[in-house]
């Protein structure tokens, strides 16, 4: 079956169709990646705001695993006022 208007270039529908597809991916992922963007933003935000105690046991539960992101906010959060575990 032939799409209304492209008379006898049924690739044309499809070409037109893969794009339109691939356009609504890409904005689904670009609103993804700003959802997670926001989110990692507030965790970072909410590790800034933690008390020094609470910014330490932070550290300490996760200090075991250094390649997560939380530890490096962590850490780096305890760098920027001077305090250490």
């Amino acid at each position: 079956m032939m799409a209304p208007g492209f008379g006898d270039l049924p690739h044309a529908w499809h070409w037109w169709y893969d794009d339109y597809m691939l356009k609504i991916r890409m904005k689904r992922e670009a609103e993804q990646n700003a959802d997670a963007m926001k989110r990692l933003t507030r965790i970072e935000m909410s590790i800034m705001e933690l008390g020094n105690e609470d910014l330490l046991d932070l550290a300490d539960i996760f200090r075991g695993k250094p390649e997560t992101a939380i530890v490096q906010y962590a850490f780096a959060e305890m760098a920027r006022r001077k305090i250490s575990l």
